[in-house]
């Protein structure tokens, strides 16, 4: 494990014993500017160059804000484990046969016929178009490549990473494609704010705490070219001020919609009315006859897991001043 440069900060005073849990990382980094994992070239662009720039030393992070992280490294953990080190008995107390039981083979080197070939937290690494591409996918499981994800239900309900979920998995496939023959990745969600009420009233809300959803694949080629066009955007601006490097864009920065808040005393804390359009928001100012109206732009809520934001000017102009009047 390579020590950490980033000072931590712990703000919210999280008990100590939890405390050293969220800053504990045993996570294999690859200490190389020309290497990009899997899960980083889902990135923006933007992103990716200037985190390159970031002096570790310079970085300060908070305790409570790796919690989250803390958490989906500790199910991560667990799963392993019981792969790993108890899976005849799991097994067996979910009811298989010995005889199937004794077809599963982790990580193996060599797979005979009948063996049910199970690997788990491998790392591959290609050299391509001048750069080291890495990953380490969670599990591939006789040809189907697995990811479980602890996250809230919005990202079910909304749709928000499939796309990112698809170029995961294709990208994984692309690094392992003796071990990966599978055309989707199934991705494991163990949901953090799953409520039971929700999932009676709402036949779209995930109706179990852990659910699944499989995602079909990019051909080979199909991946080969998205990952060629997006390390060729990489190469032209690797050495580019930040004002040449494309900005975020709201998707991107995963940015909650700007709201407009009507007042009719402007001295007033609470907002009379909201509105999600500043025309609709001037309409209604206009029949009351007075007010104001301020504009709260939506929070990039993907800059609180940037490590480029020491340095990087979008972020300054975003988080300089949230609210606007009109």
């Amino acid at each position: 494990m390579k020590e950490s440069l980033v000072k931590f900060t712990n703000e919210s005073s999280i008990p100590l014993p939890l405390a050293v849990w969220a800053v504990d990382d045993d996570y294999d980094f690859i200490d190389d500017p020309y290497y990009f994992s899997v899960t980083s070239l889902l990135k923006p662009v933007r992103q990716m160059v200037l985190s390159k720039r970031v002096d570790p030393e310079k970085q300060k992070m908070d305790v409570e804000g790796l919690v989250a992280v803390a958490m989906g490294k500790s199910i991560h953990a667990g799963i392993e484990r019981a792969w790993t080190r108890n899976l005849a008995t799991n097994l067996k107390l979910l009811g298989y046969q010995d005889s199937v039981i004794q077809r599963f083979k982790i990580n193996p080197e060599i797979v005979n016929d009948g063996d049910i070939p199970v690997y788990i937290e491998q790392r591959t690494i290609k050299e391509f178009e001048g750069f080291k591409i890495g990953g380490k996918y969670d599990m591939v499981l006789d040809g189907v490549v697995y990811d479980n994800k602890s996250t809230s239900t919005f990202k079910w309900t909304n749709h928000t990473s499939d796309d990112d979920y698809i170029k995961q998995g294709s990208l994984y496939r692309w690094l392992n494609q003796d071990k990966i023959t599978g055309d989707y990745i199934r991705i494991n969600f163990i949901f953090t704010d799953w409520s039971k009420l929700n999932a009676i009233r709402d036949p779209e809300y995930p109706q179990h705490k852990i659910a699944y959803k499989d995602y079909p694949l990019m051909s080979i080629p199909e991946t080969e070219r998205y990952l060629r066009q997006k390390l060729s955007l990489i190469k032209k601006y690797w050495n580019s001020p930040d004002d040449e490097i494309p900005e975020c864009t709201d998707e991107e920065l995963w940015r909650n919609p700007t709201k407009y808040k009507y007042y009719v005393n402007p001295k007033a804390t609470r907002a009379t009315k909201n509105f999600d359009s500043l025309v609709e928001a001037k309409q209604w100012m206009a029949g009351m006859g007075k007010g104001v109206i301020r504009i709260v732009p939506g929070e990039a809520r993907r800059c609180n897991y940037c490590s480029a934001v020491p340095i990087c000017e979008q972020y300054k102009r975003l988080h300089n001043g949230l609210e606007q009047s009109s």
